[in-house]
Parts: C-alpha cells; structure tokens; sequence
C-alpha cells in the first residue's frame, strides 16, 4: 500500500491516461508512464517490446492514413457507393440517433466476422504473395479486429451520458467518442492499406469503408466537442 501511494505521487506516472485509452497496451507507446500498465507489469510480468516502437509504429500507420482518405472518398465515388449524406436535418430525438449509431457499429462488427470468415485470396499464387507480406498484413488485421467492437461499446458508454449536464459526465462522453473516433479513424486506415494488397475483394472492403465513413459523419456530428477532447498523455504531451 505504502509502495502504490509512492506511485500515485510520482509526476513520472501521467495522472488518468488510462481513462481514455484503447486498452492496447502491447500497441501503447506511454506504458512506462502509465501506473495501470506498471502495477499489472508487477503482478504479470512485461507484455510488450519498448516503447518508442510503438510510436513508431503509430507515426508510419498515422501517414499511410493522411494519404489514404481522400483517396477513399474518389474511390467509392468511382466505383458508385454512396456515402449517406448526414448534412440535413438532425435526429429528432438523442434515442433516434443512439438507435442508428449502434446499428451502424453492430452492422460493422457483423461484416468484420463475416468477412475474415473467407479466404483473403483467390488461388495458390495470391496466397505465396501474400505470404511476402506477412508481417505488414498481421499488423493491419490486428488494428482491424482490435477495434471491430471496442467502437460499438465506445459509443454506447457515451450514449448513456449525452443527456447528464454535469462535468464529470461530458468529460466522460467526449472522452469515450474520442476513443471510437480513433477506432474508426485506424480501421478505415487498416481496410485501406489491406485493399493494396487484394484488389480482387476491393468491392466488399469498399463496403465496409462505406459503413465506416457513416459512422464517422453521424458520430462527428452527433458529438461536435469529440475531436477536440485532451486525453491525459496521448494528445498533450510526447512520450
């Protein structure tokens, strides 16, 4: 007891990182400066590689994904998906817009499942190219089915606080969308980068992408304050 209270104390460990986290902790480029990841170190030993390589990790997915938006956008527009236009009238009521939020993120997650349900390739010569870019596919797939849920439960947790004025409880709402929008950012990211390398399934991940867009447009919209949110460690400071 003694020995934590020192901890919670020290100015290494960044106070509430860990309330807006992803809970990647093998992904996080701040554990060393997290007190919940060095007390579950303690109990089960070291989980990870260090840390700056993640960060580095992070910065090289970070710029694929700034290059790969706008490409996403002309994309789907050539090929004719329509990405519902939100810009009209708001939802008449917050229930309306939770309902089609979590539909859109249970959709999502359902079209995840269903999809790595099938083979990525389409014969023997697709599998041994494939296999060439092992590493840099398990990396995307990881990023995929890490956030595939953790979006729906997100948005949910910040549904169940839109309508409560205290502080405590729109800290909490913007924080929770902050994570989803992170989620959805690198999942739109990941099915982009995965689309390079299988062209011949573009048309199911241009589907997938399209629900994930909505699902960015509604979420944006219905938490304008979102984006803009301070998570303790991850948007104030360097590791």
């Amino acid at each position: 007891m003694k020995k934590l209270k020192e901890r919670v104390k020290n100015p290494h460990y960044i106070e509430g990182i860990y309330d807006y986290c992803d809970r990647w902790c093998e992904k996080c480029p701040f554990t060393y400066r997290c007190l919940n990841y060095k007390m579950y170190e303690d109990r089960f030993g070291d989980l990870k590689d260090k840390d700056l390589k993640n960060e580095e990790f992070w910065y090289r997915f970070s710029e694929m994904m700034k290059e790969t938006f706008d490409m996403i956008k002309e994309s789907m527009q050539e090929w004719g998906i329509d990405i519902q236009d939100i810009d009209g009238e708001p939802a008449q009521d917050n229930a309306a817009e939770d309902q089609f939020l979590v539909i859109l993120a249970e959709e999502y997650s359902s079209k995840v499942t269903t999809w790595f349900e099938e083979p990525y390739y389409i014969n023997e010569q697709k599998a041994i190219d494939l296999e060439r870019d092992s590493v840099e596919i398990k990396e995307i797939i990881d990023i995929i089915h890490w956030y595939q849920y953790q979006i729906e439960v997100k948005l949910t947790r910040a549904f169940n606080s839109i309508n409560l004025d205290d502080e405590i409880s729109i800290k909490d709402m913007n924080g929770s969308v902050k994570v989803a929008l992170i989620g959805i950012d690198r999942s739109i990211g990941a099915w982009a980068k995965f689309m390079e390398f299988i062209l011949e399934r573009e048309d199911s991940i241009l589907d997938m992408l399209n629900v994930l867009q909505k699902m960015l447009t509604i979420t944006e919209k219905a938490f304008p304050h979102a984006r803009s949110f301070i998570r303790p460690g991850f948007d104030e400071t360097s590791p």
